[in-house]
């Protein structure tokens, strides 16, 4: 009787038993209701928002008349390079009701390169030669803002219609060596560029799974052509993506994106047209609140 009594006294004076380590470290670890009230639910959740970048092939035919003569179709990549480039893409949602979102969307592709062009082109009535290095810049930002409604929704997932607007901005710039028709040859270099705003209404359908509790799947597609006054076109958006979100604020995807805007265009700024695509894997971060 002595020795458990000695025992117990060892026990309760010594080393803690395990329930009360179990209790000391709960605040750390949480509990089961504490974690899964911090994943968040991308089907109810108010706020969503990923900032990606891409790893894409792009492919850009353009074509700028002048006030004397139409222009020269010319690949942009093969004429100028790749050069320096920054591409992103942010989209975000804010739902407002169970089955109603606004979303909004900003894509920015940017490139600018240097390179001896393999053939004559022609650019807002002036040649740039073959065989003469010339400088290209190229800027595109994509705007959207769309309003979504939820017409099929499980507890599991959801399936939407959109309807909204993409504004397209798009920058030109040729620099270098070159020559006027009907004047006399120009020493130095010779700058033109050219700008247009464009907007396209869109519609699309949109689809988001809730794979596990912390894992999504979000596809989309998007398609409009409109033809009006100076614009005459088509735009085409659609994106697979598989996104972990542990975490309101931790959240990680990657996914595969395709994005085509083909436009006909006759504006003070931009006489012409443009046909650019680009398509392949992103990979983004994202946070849900």
């Amino acid at each position: 009787m002595c020795e458990q009594k000695s025992l117990r006294g060892r026990h309760a004076s010594g080393s803690k038993p395990a329930w009360a380590w179990a209790w000391a470290f709960a605040p750390l670890l949480g509990s089961p209701a504490v974690l899964a009230a911090e994943t968040p639910n991308l089907l109810t959740d108010p706020f969503q928002f990923s900032l990606g970048t891409f790893i894409l092939a792009s492919d850009t035919k353009v074509r700028i008349d002048g006030k004397t003569g139409i222009g020269t179709d010319f690949d942009w990549e093969q004429a100028f390079g790749a050069g320096d480039a920054t591409r992103f893409r942010i989209d975000g949602y804010w739902r407002f009701a169970d089955r109603h979102k606004v979303r909004m969307l900003w894509f920015n592709n940017s490139t600018a390169g240097s390179k001896t062009l393999e053939r004559d082109i022609e650019f807002e009535d002036v040649i740039y030669p073959a065989s003469v290095k010339v400088r290209g810049e190229f800027n595109f930002d994509i705007y959207e803002l769309a309003y979504e409604y939820a017409f099929l929704r499980r507890d599991s997932y959801e399936i939407t219609g959109t309807i909204g607007v993409h504004y397209t901005d798009l920058s030109l710039a040729v620099k270098g060596q070159a020559r006027i028709e009907g004047q006399e040859p120009v020493s130095g270099s010779i700058r033109r560029s050219a700008s247009v705003g464009a907007p396209l209404p869109v519609v699309g359908l949109r689809g988001l799974w809730d794979v596990s509790h912390d894992l999504w799947i979000d596809a989309s597609v998007q398609y409009f052509a409109l033809s009006i006054d100076e614009y005459d076109g088509s735009v085409l958006d659609y994106k697979l993506a598989l996104m972990w979100q542990p975490k309101k604020w931790v959240g990680l995807g990657a996914g595969y994106n395709a994005f085509a805007v083909d436009l006909d265009i006759d504006t003070g700024d931009f006489n012409g047209s443009l046909d650019w695509t680009y398509k392949g894997p992103m990979i983004f971060y994202s946070v849900a609140f």
